[in-house]
């Protein structure tokens, strides 16, 4: 892997503000960090750019709806900008049975009449993208204490100096050197060279390709038969239910 310095030269390099094996002034290497530092702050919520998922488990309390998520939040972690998902351990289980909870959006939160409806376990929960902690709403309010496990992306570590080390998997250094070129060419008073943009969606392309999931294959219900019988779309009449 290479450092923010290494990445940041060789960007200055492509775009023809420097030599290859010439050194940095100090003024150009610190606006090349900056500038990296707010590409991979942008990357942060685009889901194809994050390749990796991490399972956080928090211990709720009973009689408690809402978790906050972040630097200074009541689980201590990176701010989520979504959540992959959040799951619930059935308290007593052995082994641990974890239980997917339903997400919610804006409208269909805003829609409980009853948001301190309280159970023994929650189902559905729902992200606040709240600063400088994320907020998760979870209902009905568990009257008992359970463990929740929650399914955040892992952003990449912003380098914080220039001789921190960018880590990523096969795929990301080019994408990171090209896009940085791209950003580093107005700056620094450069034309885009003409095979830039095309290396650097390629590079982009490549990095993100991994992180894509296809969706699972559904079949409308009125073309499967149905044993208790379903509504035909394209005949437009009730199919009745099959025999096996």
């Amino acid at each position: 892997m290479a450092t923010a310095r290494e990445i940041i030269t060789d960007a200055l390099v492509e775009i023809g503000a420097y030599q290859a094996g010439e050194t940095l002034s100090a003024d150009d290497a610190q606006l090349g960090l900056t500038r990296l530092q707010k590409q991979l702050d942008a990357w942060a919520v685009d889901m194809l750019t994050l390749n990796v998922f991490d399972r956080v488990p928090y211990v709720n309390p009973p009689n408690i709806n809402t978790i906050t998520i972040g630097p200074t939040g009541t689980l201590v972690a990176t701010r989520p900008v979504w959540m992959q998902a959040v799951n619930y351990i059935v308290p007593g289980s052995s082994p641990p049975v974890e239980v997917p909870m339903g997400p919610m959006d804006d409208d269909s939160f805003a829609n409980l009449s009853i948001k301190t409806l309280q159970s023994s376990l929650p189902t559905q929960f729902y992200l606040n993208a709240t600063m400088p902690n994320a907020t998760v709403f979870i209902w009905p309010t568990p009257t008992q204490a359970v463990t929740l496990c929650f399914y955040m992306p892992i952003l990449i570590d912003s380098p914080a100096t220039l001789d921190a080390i960018l880590t990523g998997p096969p795929g990301y250094q080019e994408a990171f050197m090209y896009q940085l070129a791209i950003r580093l060419c107005n700056p620094f008073g450069r034309k885009v060279p003409d095979t830039l943009p095309t290396m650097a969606r390629e590079a982009y392309s490549r990095m993100k390709r991994p992180n894509t999931e296809p969706g699972l294959l559904a079949v409308d219900q009125a073309l499967v038969p149905s044993y208790g019988g379903a509504f035909n779309v394209i005949t437009g009449n009730m199919s009745g239910p099959s025999s096996r």
